[in-house]
């Protein structure tokens, strides 16, 4: 990289930093915490003192919202990246220092994924139609409410961000592509899962985009699967040997989910209603027999009752993601939920959608350069609409990044647009 082009890269930087810390501001609170949140920082905090990536603490939030510490009834296995990070602010600024967490590390990660919006913008559309990846990122409320709170989504929305603009990069040099390209993408996903197990399965469609962009040429594509693959096993494989070492079974990632799995696949699920845990989609019967059952057991069951349901009734779990999609997590957040989350800008949710979809249609006529962002908008919507989704937009946002590069296309063309006419009038003024 030049120096002149490092030298833009850093000054988009520091102005998306100054605009990401003005927002944090603006809500006049430090950060949010949760019960999840602190279930990381107790493993942050074990992580400090010697005793490994391990949770010791189990929290729950009442209906008063006081979260409060119960007698641990299990423990949470999570992916191994945040809590690393965590520890990082902790072992810095002091041991739960929720605040720093939000004004450093998610403040630096918040700029580093408008950055590279904006170079993968320039991959994209062209040299200085970046910035408008870069500002519409910025200027999504979402991003920013959800990263007041000690929780992974900032963390996972950036390297979904890095995940895109290697995918950008690679769709590039498809050509003769780097093999520190294939390096890099594989290491991503790689980290990417030890945040969120969520591109595990997306290795499938990342196969046939390869092989569609190699024009069918299976022995190139292959190759470049391959070495994409293999690299993401190496970032992940001492994590799973870690978990089979310590509890003496294969976890890829987490130790739970299944309850959530279960409650999106049962004969009583419900499309419409957005997940809690008392969602009443489910036989209370089987609930109460599952019950008793140690928490592991329990894991097992759930699973083994969602994945059984599934393949007896395909098409029927079919029609029922779909009508999740639909209902639930397409759906742009209310002025009601905007209030009850006290969320600053709820309603420019429903505009960025518009313009992404928007752009989805657009995107149809080139749909070779733009395929990677159709694909994983329609695999991550339907992988998360499995389970039943939460409110707030929170599990949307992964897709967002996606979703405002595909919306910086529709401006990108009206921008271009105006400039063809304004040359066309001034041709036809001069001829005059």
């Amino acid at each position: 990289m030049s120096r002149k082009k490092w030298w833009v890269t850093g000054l988009l930087f520091l102005v998306a930093l100054t605009i990401e810390l003005l927002y944090i501001r603006s809500y006049g609170v430090g950060y949010f915490i949760s019960p999840d949140g602190l279930h990381y920082s107790n493993i942050a905090g074990n992580f400090l003192q010697g005793k490994g990536l391990v949770n010791t603490a189990n929290f729950v939030q009442g209906d008063n919202g006081v979260i409060r510490e119960v007698t641990q009834t299990r423990e949470y296995v999570v992916g191994p990246v945040y809590p690393i990070l965590l520890a990082v602010i902790y072992g810095l600024f002091g041991l739960m220092n929720f605040k720093m967490v939000v004004l450093v590390l998610h403040s630096l990660l918040s700029a580093a994924s408008a950055v590279l919006a904006y170079k993968t913008g320039e991959l994209l559309f062209g040299k200085g139609y970046g910035l408008i990846p870069f500002f519409l990122t910025l200027g999504y409320p979402i991003f920013v409410f959800w990263g007041m709170y000690v929780l992974t989504e900032t963390t996972y929305i950036f390297t979904i961000a890095l995940f895109l603009y290697l995918l950008a990069r690679y769709g590039k040099e498809i050509q003769r592509p780097k093999l520190k390209t294939l390096l890099y993408l594989g290491a991503v996903i790689g980290v990417s899962n030890l945040v969120r197990p969520l591109l595990l399965l997306f290795f499938p469609v990342l196969g046939f985009w390869i092989l569609w962009a190699h024009g069918w040429r299976l022995k190139i594509a292959l190759r470049d699967f391959a070495i994409i693959f293999i690299m993401a096993v190496v970032v992940m494989s001492p994590w799973w040997i870690r978990n089979f070492v310590k509890y003496h079974e294969f976890i890829a990632v987490s130790n739970y989910g299944s309850y959530e799995l279960y409650l999106g696949n049962n004969p009583l699920t419900i499309t419409d209603k957005y997940f809690y845990y008392a969602q009443p989609s489910y036989d209370p019967e089987v609930k109460a027999r599952i019950g008793k059952l140690p928490i592991p057991e329990q894991e097992k069951e759930y699973k083994q009752l969602a994945v059984s349901y599934v393949l007896e009734h395909p098409f029927l779990f079919i029609q029922r993601t779909f009508e999740k999609e639909k209902n639930l997590f397409w759906q742009p957040i209310t002025p009601i939920e905007g209030q009850l989350y006290k969320m600053k800008g709820a309603i420019l949710d429903k505009w960025y959608l518009l313009l992404g979809l928007l752009g989805i249609l657009l995107s149809l006529f080139s749909l070779k350069r733009y395929s990677f962002l159709l694909l994983f908008v329609v695999y991550y919507s339907f992988i998360v609409s499995m389970i039943t989704v939460v409110d707030g937009a929170r599990y949307r946002l992964p897709v967002m990044p996606a979703m405002i590069l595909l919306g910086s296309l529709v401006l990108v063309i009206a921008i271009k647009g105006i400039g063809r006419l304004s040359g066309l009038n001034s041709r036809t003024g001069r001829r005059i």
